[in-house]
């Protein structure tokens, strides 16, 4: 019955997540990656849910990111990196033009 409403919370969870977010044509990369591209500042995300669900808001998060980058004019994100196990209350990066 647990597995359940971790289930059912997350399909409602995905189902609250705005179409907009979903941004394909801009990539991730590495600090390395982007020499030779423009800056165009820097970019964040909030993640919506913690906890159990801290991995789907992280994803979120970094979607709203890459729309701004979007918005920006950019076409790559090089996030921040995040020590491993460290709760993520923001997620932060900076939007190249490569």
């Amino acid at each position: 019955m647990k597995q359940i409403s971790v289930v059912m919370i997350c399909a409602v969870l995905a189902g609250c997540s705005p179409p907009a977010v979903a941004v394909q044509t801009v990539r991730e990369a590495g600090p390395g990656d982007v020499a030779g591209c423009q800056n165009l500042g820097r970019v964040t995300g909030v993640p919506g849910v913690f906890g159990p669900l801290a991995n789907v808001g992280l994803k979120d998060a970094r979607k709203v990111a890459k729309r701004t980058a979007l918005e920006q004019g950019a076409n790559t994100v090089v996030f921040d990196e995040v020590a491993p196990g460290e709760q993520v209350f923001e997620v932060t990066g900076t939007a190249y033009r490569c």
